[in-house]
């Protein structure tokens, strides 16, 4: 295999983590894998100096801790791409820190389709509450950057600010979220697993000690060379060795101020780092420079030939270790071990050493004293880890580490392969299936959940609805295929279920009928008269959200109901005379809509059954059929165009036919953009709103941007092109909410994925089903506005995006739809802080093909 490794740390620098991934991938080529490391640059060194295996990506100007920046840029994904393309196939990527390195790599592995490993090595809550001087800050703003490019959206349980302050908190946000984004996750031990699921990993988990280099080890065991010290004669004293980055998380301080308190006891301190000079001067202060003294930085191989002439390793930090290099070193060379942090007591071997009452300076002392008066107890602990010298080898835990990468590519590799059938029996068929209803009632009572595994089965789906056969497409390509190819597609059903109300509407009609309606009502929709609706828009929804009580519960949904009703027959007719028109649909257009699911799911001969449903809705569909025609009767009557659609519709003339619209065509037409605003932007808009009050983070953002762009408004038209991130938040209701089911039906057999579908047969897809497809959406079920970031957009598959269908069956009212969700969310969010009901769950019902909230209670407070 080939495994391109992610790191933020250039490998030459001092670290566990460097020194881990260096051995690690010693490992994998010893093993015969292949490995390319990607990592930020030595400060102040060219790329050209490093290994052949090694790509430098580009930092900013920025250091950070002495390490400098790298953000995933164009820049370093143009660099990645090469990389990938000039050293042959990559088969796993594998990240081993949370920032901008890996960042990069992650989206380098959904980029080019590659299953993606990451390694969580370190504490970050703890390193930055014992390094920031500002701790809370320092982890928000590290969590606000990395939320700009990972999702940090998933829930966390909650932990008492007692346990866990609100700095580490902010840590753990993007120590998970950074693991979260990968199809597996390892941990070097049990109790930092224990803590990533603690804090809300929910992938695959799996533990892969760390291991040390075995060339070292090996060539240690051949020249049995001896630590550099400055003692010159043999010392009966107890001689102790430190070694690690010199930061406060590793308390090298404590360390010496407990060794200065027993006189029998020697230490060697190894490394650097911005406590040196402090520690420097600690041992100047207590005079101690003939019993303590720092080497500074030296190799590794050094480290390895001193602690092997040692007494013990003094590992002085506590909790911030998930498992500590030097701790792994000292088992491999025999050295006992002294340490403070209970969770180190997983990788130090049973006898093999002793930990300390608690962290104090005070409390190590005490055990240094009793482990100095006592060779007997350190000879014991040099017996006891001999039997453990190899285990933590490198080569002990490469197999553990390659067998992960193998099921990442194993599943990678047969996910999205689920083949194409090859004749329609091999088609399977969904489960659930009843008798005579087929999976209609299923369908109904829970269309996520009956849509969304379906994908699981294969490329192609049956589906029963009543005695109809469907073939469901789970792929994009497939839908792109019926979409934009010859197939032709009828909706004959959906024609018979609605006819008393819109059966002659663009939508039901087929071939060169469909074509020709669609040529006719696009005048209707063209950008300048879109320019006229939006002015219109913002007006109504300025109104509305004017109008809205303070300190009262409302329902968001019988609200935003009747702003899309107001919004869209405004839109439709403008002049005074079509207020009966408005009444009628306010009256009738939210019952017929709930109707229509239920009509299409159902059979014609359970349908009939339904005499007083029937009545009721022949009997709305001709009072608003009546009314709006009384509207359009008078429009022609009085010759003038009111800039609104059925002004456009009644004066244009076809100019391949010279056929106008007649009054019933008209009618429909209306009657369906009605139902296009109530079924899908009054939906929408909705569930935009429910996601935006479960989320905080996305709130705040959303308030400060609209608090910048519109402040104590009014809401304009020209207010739209302004909110990036407001669109971001749309963008990804769509996806979220999209319609769960989109229909149509063979007119003649028609070929499918190489096989011939039957004429009549339905052929359906889900946008719901494959916009929470992971093949498609990394975290599908995370509601993640940022995917639609710039920063992000590589990581979607635009084919996977079908909220509004595809071909010659694309909504003509999608632009339209997404200034009127817009405009709406942006005056009632500039104007209103909405709280929930906390005791109401809001469920999602089939009142149409996009699912609707059944209520949102909500208490209003002006902002």
């Amino acid at each position: 295999m080939h495994i391109a490794i992610f790191m933020d740390y250039h490998p030459t620098t001092l670290g566990g983590v460097q020194t881990a991934v260096a051995a690690l991938c010693r490992g994998i080529e010893r093993a015969g894998h292949r490995v390319t490391l990607f990592v930020a640059p030595l400060a102040g060194r060219a790329p050209a100096d490093d290994s052949p295996n090694v790509v430098t990506l580009e930092p900013i100007s920025s250091v950070v801790n002495g390490f400098p920046v790298v953000l995933p840029s164009k820049r370093n994904a143009a660099l990645i791409d090469a990389a990938f393309a000039e050293r042959g196939p990559v088969d796993v990527v594998h990240t081993q820190t949370t920032y901008g390195v890996a960042i990069a790599g992650m989206r380098a592995a959904r980029r080019h389709g590659l299953p993606l490993v990451h390694t969580a090595q370190s504490r970050d809550d703890t390193f930055i509450e014992n390094n920031s001087p500002a701790p809370y800050f320092a982890a928000l703003a590290m969590r606000s950057l990395h939320g700009r490019f990972v999702s940090h959206d998933g829930q966390m349980p909650h932990r008492p600010q007692e346990v866990e302050s609100r700095a580490a908190r902010h840590a753990w946000r993007t120590m998970v979220a950074q693991a979260q984004v990968a199809d597996h996750v390892i941990t070097p031990t049990r109790h930092f697993a224990d803590l990533m699921l603690a804090h809300g990993l929910t992938k695959p988990l799996h533990v892969v000690s760390n291991g040390v280099d075995d060339d070292l080890l090996d060539a240690l065991a051949r020249t049995a060379s001896t630590a550099p010290t400055v003692f010159a004669q043999p010392d009966a004293r107890l001689r102790l060795v430190w070694s690690g980055r010199m930061s406060a998380d590793k308390r090298v301080l404590e360390a010496i101020d407990a060794v200065r308190r027993v006189e029998n006891c020697v230490l060697e301190v190894y490394g650097e780092g911005e406590l040196h000079d402090v520690a420097q001067r600690l041992v100047d202060e207590y005079r101690c420079g003939d019993r303590i003294r720092l080497h500074g930085r030296v190799s590794q191989a050094e480290v390895l030939a001193a602690m092997a002439t040692a007494d013990a390793l003094l590992l002085s930090s506590a909790s911030s270790d998930t498992q500590s290099m030097v701790l792994l070193e000292a088992v491999a060379v025999g050295l006992p071990v002294v340490y403070c942090d209970p969770a180190l007591g997983e990788t130090v071997p049973t006898g093999g050493g002793v930990r300390t009452a608690d962290a104090s300076p005070e409390a190590i002392a005490a055990t240094l004293a009793d482990l100095a008066a006592d060779p007997a107890a350190r000879s014991a602990m040099r017996a006891a880890l001999d039997a453990h010298r190899d285990s933590v080898r490198q080569s002990r835990q490469v197999e553990a580490a390659v067998a992960v990468y193998r099921k990442a590519v194993d599943e990678a590799a047969h996910a999205p392969e689920l083949p194409l059938p090859r004749s329609l029996s091999e088609v399977p068929t969904a489960p659930g299936r009843l008798p005579l209803v087929g999976h209609g009632v299923r369908s109904l009572l829970d269309a996520p959940g009956f849509v969304t595994p379906l994908s699981q089965l294969g490329p192609i789906v049956r589906v029963y609805f009543g005695q109809q056969t469907g073939y469901l497409l789970t792929t994009p390509d497939l839908v792109r295929e019926v979409g934009l190819g010859a197939a032709q597609l009828n909706r004959d059903d959906l024609r018979e279920a609605i006819e008393d109300v819109a059966g002659g509407s663009v939508n039901v009609l087929r071939g060169a009928e469909h074509k020709q309606r669609r040529r006719m009502i696009a005048p209707a929709l063209r950008q300048t008269r879109l320019v006229e609706y939006t002015r219109s828009a913002a007006d109504i929804a300025e109104r509305w959200s004017a109008g809205l009580p303070a300190g009262q519960r409302v329902n968001l949904m019988d609200e935003v109901h009747g702003l899309v009703l107001d919004t869209v027959s405004s839109t439709l007719f403008t002049a005074s005379f079509s207020d009966t028109a408005r009444r009628e649909i306010r009256d009738n257009v939210p019952w017929l809509l709930s109707q229509v699911i239920v009509r299409t799911a159902l059979p014609p001969q359970v349908r009939r059954l339904r005499v007083l449903a029937n009545y009721r809705w022949r009997k709305k569909a001709g009072h608003l059929r009546a009314a709006i025609g009384d509207v359009v009767s008078e429009y022609r009557r009085r010759d003038e165009d009111f800039n609104d659609v059925v002004s456009a519709l009644i004066r244009h003339t076809d100019p391949e036919t010279g056929e106008t619209l007649s009054d019933e065509h008209i009618i429909d037409e209306a009657i369906l953009m009605l139902a296009g605003g109530v079924g899908s932007m009054a939906s929408l808009t909705g569930w935009l709103w429910h996601e935006v009050m479960r989320r905080p983070d996305i709130t705040e953002r959303l308030y400060a941007e609209l608090d910048v762009v519109i402040g104590s408004g009014p809401v304009s038209a020209e207010h739209i092109g302004k909110l990036p991130y407001l669109k971001q938040v749309v963008s990804e209701t769509l996806r979220f909410w999209g319609p769960w089911i989109s229909a149509g039906t063979a007119d003649g057999d028609t070929e499918v994925g190489g096989i011939v579908i039957p004429d009549g047969a339905a052929i359906m897809f889900s946008p719901y089903m494959i916009q929470h497809d992971k093949r498609y959406y990394p975290n599908p079920e995370v509601f993640d506005p940022d995917r639609w970031s710039p920063e992000r957009a590589d990581e979607i598959d635009k084919k996977a995006n079908l909220s509004f269908g595809v071909g010659r069956r694309r909504c003509m009212g999608d632009h339209f739809a997404l200034l009127e969700i817009t405009l709406a969310s942006a005056a009632f969010l500039a104007r209103w802080h909405p709280t929930a009901d906390p005791k109401y769950v809001v469920r999602a019902s089939n009142r149409d093909f996009v699912l609707s909230p059944s209520a949102i209670p909500v208490t209003l407070r002006a902002r």
